[in-house]
């Protein structure tokens, strides 16, 4: 259990975040969410409950991140959420666009693992996120699909470099957040029904899904180095 444990979730104002700290919450924990948008953060403190702290942070900033982990006296565990994904097939798509994967999703959490370590004793943990385009490539998503490796390396990386501090990754699949909105547009639906119809668990993953597996990773005291998938069988597909 996370009672009185410090739990960073940098995302957490809204879908697998806002849910992965309502978890933690209930389980007793003291939660610090961050996220870009302070009005998003206030909505979600009301709907977490009380004792929640909340930071307007830039995750591709090392300095926003910086500036909320020097304002915390402790950190047990950090989870991050956050990143700003954009697809596009490599010749048609402005460059500074694709950048801006790689460096929410992987500085991000670097920059969250290198500021948070300092305030951490020995049991805590890090848990990245990557996705199973990792694995499963499909066109307009080499830049995504390289950030995810990039993190899962760094995973693994820094689960021997900060040993015994636990790192861990989870690779999810696709998860019904308003971030399909921003992937699919109109085509939404259909993606929706596709995927119900073809994965193997028939259904859509949810963000409680990836906290629960967030859950565990936390409080799993032999698991370290990981990558957790988390994607409905889609890559039995």
């Amino acid at each position: 259990m996370l009672t009185g444990k410090v739990v960073v979730i940098i995302g957490g104002s809204s879908g697998i975040g806002l849910s992965t700290a309502k978890a933690v919450h209930d389980q007793g924990a003291h939660v610090v969410i961050a996220g870009r948008s302070q009005e998003k953060l206030n909505t979600a403190v009301k709907t977490i409950g009380i004792g929640v702290r909340s930071f307007e942070v830039e995750v591709a900033d090392e300095t926003s991140v910086r500036t909320m982990f020097d304002q915390l006296d402790r950190v047990d565990h950090v989870f991050v959420t956050a990143s700003h994904v954009v697809l596009g097939a490599i010749l048609d798509t402005d460059s500074a666009d694709l950048k801006s994967t790689l460096d929410s999703r992987f500085w991000g959490s670097y920059f969250a693992a290198k500021h948070a370590v300092p305030k951490m004793n020995d049991g805590g943990s890090i848990t990245f996120m990557s996705g199973t385009s990792t694995w499963k490539p499909s066109p307009g998503g080499a830049v995504a699909a390289a950030s995810g490796a990039a993190v899962e390396s760094l995973g693994r990386t820094l689960a021997v470099e900060l040993s015994p501090i636990r790192v861990n990754t989870i690779s999810a699949g696709a998860i019904d957040t308003p971030l399909l909105d921003t992937f699919f547009g109109e085509k939404r639906t259909a993606v929706i029904d596709h995927l119900t119809r073809t994965l193997p668990v028939k259904r859509m993953g949810e963000p409680q899904d990836i906290a629960e597996a967030a859950l565990y990773l936390m409080n799993n005291k032999y698991s370290t180095g990981t990558v957790i998938s988390v994607d409905g069988g889609i890559l039995l597909t």
